[in-house]
Protein backbone atom coordinates (compact mmCIF):
# COMPACT_ATOMS: atom_id res chain seq x y z
CA UNK A 1 0.00 0.00 0.00
CA UNK A 2 1.42 3.38 -1.03
CA UNK A 3 1.58 6.03 1.67
CA UNK A 4 0.12 9.39 0.63
CA UNK A 5 2.49 12.36 1.01
CA UNK A 6 1.90 14.93 3.71
CA UNK A 7 -0.71 17.36 2.31
CA UNK A 8 1.13 20.45 3.58
CA UNK A 9 4.27 21.49 1.73
CA UNK A 10 6.48 24.46 2.39
CA UNK A 11 7.23 26.40 -0.76
CA UNK A 12 10.93 26.39 -1.66
CA UNK A 13 12.78 29.20 0.06
CA UNK A 14 14.68 30.31 -3.02
CA UNK A 15 13.94 33.87 -4.04
CA UNK A 16 11.00 33.52 -6.42
CA UNK A 17 10.62 35.65 -9.49
CA UNK A 18 7.30 37.41 -9.36
CA UNK A 19 4.99 36.64 -12.21
CA UNK A 20 3.37 39.20 -14.43
CA UNK A 21 0.27 39.21 -12.21
CA UNK A 22 1.99 41.76 -9.97
CA UNK A 23 2.25 45.11 -11.76
CA UNK A 24 5.69 46.35 -12.71
CA UNK A 25 6.85 48.94 -10.26
CA UNK A 26 8.59 52.25 -10.83
CA UNK A 27 9.18 53.83 -7.42
CA UNK A 28 11.32 52.79 -4.49
CA UNK A 29 8.19 52.19 -2.39
CA UNK A 30 6.67 49.99 -5.10
CA UNK A 31 9.93 48.06 -5.35
CA UNK A 32 9.91 47.53 -1.59
CA UNK A 33 6.35 46.14 -1.85
CA UNK A 34 7.48 43.75 -4.60
CA UNK A 35 10.37 42.60 -2.41
CA UNK A 36 7.98 42.13 0.52
CA UNK A 37 5.66 40.02 -1.66
CA UNK A 38 8.60 37.91 -2.86
CA UNK A 39 9.66 37.36 0.77
CA UNK A 40 6.10 36.42 1.74
CA UNK A 41 5.85 33.98 -1.19
CA UNK A 42 9.06 32.31 -0.05
CA UNK A 43 7.31 31.51 3.26
CA UNK A 44 4.17 30.11 1.64
CA UNK A 45 2.59 26.88 2.76
CA UNK A 46 0.83 24.74 0.19
CA UNK A 47 -1.89 22.33 1.20
CA UNK A 48 -3.60 19.78 -1.00
CA UNK A 49 -7.37 19.99 -0.58
CA UNK A 50 -8.57 16.40 -0.35
CA UNK A 51 -12.25 16.72 -1.33
CA UNK A 52 -11.74 19.38 -3.97
CA UNK A 53 -8.57 18.00 -5.59
CA UNK A 54 -7.28 21.56 -5.56
CA UNK A 55 -4.34 23.23 -3.91
CA UNK A 56 -4.40 26.07 -1.37
CA UNK A 57 -1.49 28.42 -0.65
CA UNK A 58 -1.23 30.65 2.41
CA UNK A 59 1.35 32.63 4.36
CA UNK A 60 1.34 32.34 8.14
CA UNK A 61 0.58 35.69 9.77
CA UNK A 62 -1.32 37.05 6.79
CA UNK A 63 -5.02 36.44 7.21
CA UNK A 64 -7.18 37.13 4.21
CA UNK A 65 -4.65 36.38 1.49
CA UNK A 66 -5.26 32.94 0.04
CA UNK A 67 -4.23 31.36 -3.23
CA UNK A 68 -6.10 28.52 -4.87
CA UNK A 69 -5.52 26.47 -7.98
CA UNK A 70 -5.53 23.02 -9.51
CA UNK A 71 -1.74 22.84 -9.26
CA UNK A 72 0.94 24.21 -6.96
CA UNK A 73 1.92 26.72 -9.63
CA UNK A 74 -1.66 28.01 -10.03
CA UNK A 75 -2.07 28.29 -6.26
CA UNK A 76 1.18 30.24 -5.94
CA UNK A 77 0.23 32.63 -8.76
CA UNK A 78 -3.15 33.14 -7.12
CA UNK A 79 -1.48 33.76 -3.74
CA UNK A 80 0.90 36.28 -5.29
CA UNK A 81 -2.00 38.25 -6.71
CA UNK A 82 -3.90 38.02 -3.40
CA UNK A 83 -0.86 39.27 -1.48
CA UNK A 84 -0.53 42.25 -3.82
CA UNK A 85 -4.20 43.13 -3.34
CA UNK A 86 -4.00 42.52 0.43
CA UNK A 87 -0.96 44.71 1.00
CA UNK A 88 -2.25 47.42 -1.36
CA UNK A 89 -5.48 47.72 0.65
CA UNK A 90 -3.57 47.69 3.96
CA UNK A 91 -1.22 50.43 2.77
CA UNK A 92 -4.05 52.56 1.33
CA UNK A 93 -5.80 52.45 4.71
CA UNK A 94 -2.55 53.13 6.59
CA UNK A 95 -3.08 49.92 8.55
CA UNK A 96 -0.27 49.17 10.96
CA UNK A 97 -0.67 45.38 11.07
CA UNK A 98 1.41 44.43 8.03
CA UNK A 99 3.92 41.84 9.24
CA UNK A 100 7.62 42.00 8.46
CA UNK A 101 8.63 39.57 5.70
CA UNK A 102 12.22 38.62 5.04
CA UNK A 103 13.46 41.55 7.10
CA UNK A 104 11.33 43.99 5.09
CA UNK A 105 9.15 46.39 7.07
CA UNK A 106 6.51 48.26 5.09
CA UNK A 107 5.21 50.20 8.09
CA UNK A 108 7.54 52.70 9.69
CA UNK A 109 7.00 53.25 13.43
Amino acid sequence: MTKKPDPVHAFPTRAPSLSTSVPTTHTADDELVRQWIAAAISCALIRDIQDDEGVEATVQGIQGALGYGHSHEEAMQSLESALFDWVSVKLSKSDKDIPQMGGIELIQS
